[in-house]
């Protein structure tokens, strides 16, 4: 393994979650995610106890100015807060968190909450607004209903695993929202601002779907609420 790589997030995690230092990151999307799967088949020989999930950064002047998945703001946080979190081979290569843009964070997570419906009666509406702006994924958002849409017939993971995701979404959007950036990317740093979304972050089955309601209720209302203020298109989909 000749690139340096860095772990990152939940302390807790069930699989590692790994930065791959490149020189750069490739244009075409296939190429990219077979060096992601690359990379996880030679850390698996190092890190043998989980599964790996590798992304690809490019880091300048101490800060990631490039990536593969996510945004390159969202990612410095990360690893620059949850670096000490895991036994490492290289130093951290962050020295300081950047301003986060809280605006591409609600339209990211606008477009991540609809997907999960793709394959369901909202599937039309879902590929159109999945092609346009935020207002068009907020109508949308109006029309799910966690309590009676449990069904994701697009997704093979489990349906505890799906809630996890979601309810991981909305507390790191609400983080930035309500200034809590340093605990929002991590289980335990979300869930000691919001203790509710607990049963959903620890895969426990006694949830009540009722707070994800509540969740989504809000991130709704904050949208609507600032929609003259926001940019309504994301600035780049990544892989």
């Amino acid at each position: 393994m000749k690139n340096k790589y860095y772990l990152f997030g939940s302390e807790n995690s069930q699989d590692y979650d790994v930065l791959v230092e490149c020189s750069d990151i490739p244009e075409n999307i296939e190429v990219a995610h077979l060096m992601c799967q690359n990379f996880n088949e030679e850390l698996s020989k190092i890190l043998t106890d989980k599964e790996l999930n590798c992304n690809l950064i490019t880091i300048k002047d101490n800060q990631i100015i490039d990536c593969f998945k996510g945004t390159c703001e969202e990612l410095n946080n990360c690893l620059y807060y949850t670096y000490d979190n895991h036994k490492q081979l290289f130093k951290n290569p962050i020295i300081s968190p950047v301003e986060r843009d809280i605006n591409e964070k609600i339209l990211r997570v606008a477009r991540f909450l609809i997907t999960f419906y793709s394959r369901t009666e909202l599937r039309t509406e879902i590929k159109s607004a999945l092609r346009g702006n935020l207002l068009l994924k907020l109508e949308v958002l109006k029309k799910i209903d966690y309590v009676s849409m449990i069904d994701f017939p697009s997704k093979k993971e489990k349906l505890e695993d799906i809630l996890k995701v979601i309810a991981f979404q909305f507390g790191q959007v609400f983080s930035l929202i309500d200034g809590y950036d340093s605990d929002s990317y991590t289980k335990n740093g979300i869930l000691k601002n919001y203790p509710d979304l607990i049963d959903f972050i620890n895969r426990n089955n006694n949830y009540d779907l009722n707070i994800l309601n509540r969740y989504l209720k809000r991130f709704i209302e904050i949208a609507e609420k600032d929609i003259s203020k926001l940019r309504l298109i994301e600035k780049k989909i990544s892989g």
